[in-house]
């Protein structure tokens, strides 16, 4: 066969992330590419990574997802450090990050090896697009969920029991094989939930399998961009599409929506700009297609808050005031920074400006509420942390048996975070920002979209 090659870039987020000139050699199932980065960094506490994977686009219009092979991949610098190039035991896709301390732009030419079998399914005619979706390292460590502040604890705020049933303090997660009971007894983990059916059951074990945040993993940096979501659907077929696409939702474009048709592919206006109006299953199906998964809200909470202590009112950026944030929704509907500020200067220190977590993670709280596998349920509580395979099924849904899945109250997944709705709007105790603590919804497996809905995912380190 002869090799063909077609340049296809994949632009997103903030840190104009970047794949382009993409070749693939038929021969030898040798793709290369050129990948570039804006603010990258490496440093004591942790770092940033790509995570990128392949599709394979035959005559038919039928994708095939392009698994690696278990040697043969390399790269070459052209700005920065060198690259390490980090493939997961299923070789699914793989994370590039810089291999020693770091922090400005980087771009490299990068050589990945296809896994042969692959080969075997590839005709004369087709096309090789490549992916990469900025992630954050969140290492291995101890953390706490919860808040007894009075507030938060009205909000369902997690906490442990003391001798006397009463919040004792934050409960502190130290092994990823922890077997949490949840109950009012000392020791336990509890939550109050009130009158609202959203908080959770106030029952069982929470076992080893659940996957804690105390291991490390690896989680988007930014929510799904708009851009990301366009190109799902137009690597999956038409048919498929038509049914995930959020673009003929009533009014849409008028709620921050950009995606439309336009010569038969999905596009759209504004790359960047968080991809809302997306369903728990329009989201999974995306997280499968792409080889990661869904966060729980335990991970949410690490990668919120670091191994740092809670304090009254916390905001994922580590005050508890949204007085400093330079992180908008402008009146042209992008999230954005204002008044000059530039993500080139974020650091430990202002990072209350930037809206950025303890591991310079975007957005946790502000502008679409996050969806998580929830502890409150027991559809959430079987959740094992298996990553999609590259493949979603015939009728548009993930194929991960232990997801949560549906949008009608069927259990599994909750919403954390807080929702920014309209311009002007009220402001809550949890809307647009919520404290990471607070968990009004933190148990309702429901909603169609919406303006304010969508997700993040995340991948397990090896």
């Amino acid at each position: 066969m002869m090799a063909c090659a077609i340049i296809l870039p994949f632009l997103s987020s903030a840190n104009n992330i970047k794949v382009e000139q993409v070749k693939l050699n038929t021969t030898t199932g040798i793709v290369n590419f050129n990948l570039s980065w804006e603010n990258s960094w490496n440093n004591n506490k942790n770092h940033d990574a790509a995570w990128v994977f392949v599709k394979l686009d035959q005559a038919d219009g039928g994708y095939l997802h392009g698994s690696l092979a278990s040697s043969g991949h390399g790269s070459s610098s052209e700005i920065g450090p060198k690259a390490n190039l980090l493939l997961p035991k299923d070789q699914i896709g793989l994370f590039i990050s810089t291999e020693v301390a770091h922090r400005g732009n980087v771009s490299w030419e990068i050589q990945l090896q296809l896994d042969k079998a692959i080969l075997k399914n590839i005709t004369s005619e087709y096309k090789v697009e490549v992916f990469a979706i900025e992630m954050v390292y969140i290492p291995e460590g101890p953390f706490f969920i919860g808040d007894t502040d009075p507030t938060a604890l009205d909000y369902a705020s997690f906490f442990e029991v003391s001798a006397n049933r009463s919040p004792a303090g934050p409960y502190k997660i130290d092994s990823e094989d922890q077997i949490i009971t949840v109950g009012g007894s000392e020791g336990n983990l509890y939550y109050d939930t009130g009158s609202s059916p959203y908080r959770g059951d106030h029952k069982g074990i929470i076992p080893a399998s659940f996957p804690k945040g105390y291991n490390a993993f690896y989680m988007m940096k930014y929510e799904t961009t708009q851009g990301l979501y366009a190109d799902f659907l137009n690597t999956i077929s038409s048919e498929l599409a038509a049914k995930l696409t959020p673009h003929e939702t009533n009014g849409y474009y008028e709620k921050r929506g950009s995606i439309r048709v336009e010569a038969d592919r999905y596009v759209t206006d504004s790359r960047s700009r968080p991809a809302n109006y997306i369903t728990w299953d329009d989201g999974a199906a995306l997280a499968d297609w792409a080889g990661l998964r869904p966060m729980t809200e335990l991970e949410f909470t690490k990668a919120a808050r670091g191994p740092n202590e809670p304090f009254t009112h916390e905001f994922p950026w580590g005050t508890d005031t949204v007085d400093d944030l330079k992180r908008k929704v402008t009146l042209d509907d992008e999230l954005v920074f204002i008044d000059g500020v530039s993500e080139t200067n974020l650091n430990d220190q202002n990072r209350n400006v930037y809206g950025a977590s303890y591991f310079w993670v975007m957005d946790l709280a502000g502008s679409l509420w996050e969806k998580c596998v929830t502890i409150g349920d027991e559809i959430g509580r079987n959740y094992l942390g298996s990553h999609g395979d590259g493949q979603i099924s015939e009728d548009g849904k993930a194929t991960n048996v232990d997801w949560p899945a549906g949008i009608a109250e069927e259990g599994g997944y909750g919403y954390r975070g807080g929702g920014y709705y309209t311009h002007g709007m009220k402001i809550s105790d949890y809307n647009p920002h919520s404290p990471i603590s607070y968990r009004p919804y933190g148990s309702w497996a429901g909603g169609k979209r919406s303006i304010a809905y969508s997700q993040r995912y995340v991948r397990t380190a090896d």
